[in-house]
């Protein structure tokens, strides 16, 4: 089996951007963002000490939780070829835990990679809850992505999320006020 073609392995490229990006922030002292990985119960070893069998032993619930100036956050990585993020890629114990997250006063969003485009986009938690409880799409289309939540990737391979968080904080803070 070619590791390239696992489903599990869709969003790779996208996570190692991001675990590049969050070695920076740290060495920078802007965010302490860490990867959670899905715990796994290994049933069987081969004479080479190769896993043979294992399970997932609970559903994962987040790709990164951490915190940014003080504040908890939680996301999720996505990739898509196509011109819209399908919802039967984000699956519903992800959001009840987005929910979760903002109910305690965390920020929780995806960021997502068009590929169609090679264009990157912070989604606010309040959008997937939009889209997923809605049940008017099957996705959450290109369209609806807002310039504000743009992401540029830096020459340095950087993906800096930080002034998008800041737009999404903002919009939080004028509803808020509303």
């Amino acid at each position: 089996m070619t590791v390239w073609k696992s489903h599990g392995l869709r969003g790779d490229a996208l996570e190692s951007l991001l675990l590049k990006t969050h070695d920076y922030y740290r060495s920078k002292q802007l965010a302490r963002i860490d990867k959670i990985h899905v715990p796994v119960k290994v049933v069987e070893l081969d004479e080479r000490g190769m896993i043979t069998k294992a399970y997932f032993e609970k559903k994962s619930t987040i790709d990164f939780q951490g915190v940014i100036q003080g504040v908890g956050v939680a996301f999720e990585a996505k990739e898509t070829h196509q011109k819209n993020l399908p919802l039967y890629n984000i699956h519903e114990h992800q959001v009840e835990f987005m929910r979760d997250i903002d109910l305690q006063g965390g920020l929780t969003f995806i960021i997502v990679h068009f590929k169609f485009n090679d264009t990157y986009f912070l989604i606010p938690y309040e959008v997937v809850r939009h889209y997923y409880y809605g049940k008017t799409r099957k996705s959450i289309p290109y369209s609806a992505m807002s310039e504000q939540y743009k992401i540029e990737l830096s020459a340095m391979g950087v993906l800096n999320y930080l002034p998008a968080l800041n737009n999404y904080v903002r919009e939080k803070m004028k509803q808020k006020e509303k």
